[in-house]
């Protein structure tokens, strides 16, 4: 997956949902590959950045170390893990083979990490969409998606649950593309006479 490093770096200097000082560790084998490395961790929006900690214990916030993108994530509290007390890993279901564990410094703290985790990404937003709709749908009878445009071009819903679009002109034609599309078919080259 590609991305725009300078952007990455702004999205990582804004405001977090959480952030904070944990360990991490690739996990193979059931054991972690390299041990455990400390690094200042923040959530922001489903991008969760690290960082590296410099020798005094402060974190080196300009750039981040990495990112993990939680689209398609799965997280999970860990407690059988060697070295680690309290911990959680991280997977991602195109990719069941490859596991981090992460490790904090209480079990409060870890379980607040997997609820924001597991609430920032796309697809918990999607299903908090359907659900309030279908709420609103039950209570209402009324869809809250639809859009009313002007009074006289409101959407219609036939018996069929197929929307009617009424009065709706139809969308202008785009640009030419080159200039021999915008040149009438009429005109004569006079380079050809």
């Amino acid at each position: 997956m590609r991305f725009n490093s300078k952007e990455l770096i702004h999205v990582s200097h804004s405001n977090p949902i959480l952030e904070g000082r944990m360990s991490y560790a690739k996990l193979s084998n059931g054991y972690p590959s390299k041990g455990f490395k400390e690094r200042w961790f923040k959530l922001k929006y489903n991008l969760l950045f690290y960082f590296k900690i410099n020798c005094v214990g402060h974190a080196v916030l300009n750039q981040p170390a990495g990112v993990f993108v939680l689209e398609n994530s799965v997280v999970r509290p860990e407690n059988n893990i060697p070295g680690t007390f309290f911990s959680f890993s991280l997977s991602f279901k195109d990719e069941p083979d490859k596991k981090y564990i992460i490790s904090s410094q209480s079990e409060d703290h870890v379980q607040n990490w997997i609820n924001c985790i597991q609430s920032a990404t796309y697809e918990y937003m999607r299903t908090q969409l359907s659900t309030l709709q279908n709420k609103i749908l039950i209570l209402s009878g009324k869809d809250p998606l639809l859009l009313y445009p002007e009074d006289s071009k409101k959407i219609n819903q036939s018996n069929t649950n197929e929307f009617v679009y009424k009065n709706l002109k139809p969308a202008p034609r785009p640009p030419p593309r080159h200039k021999s599309e915008s040149v009438n078919s009429n005109t004569v080259n006079l380079i050809e006479l």
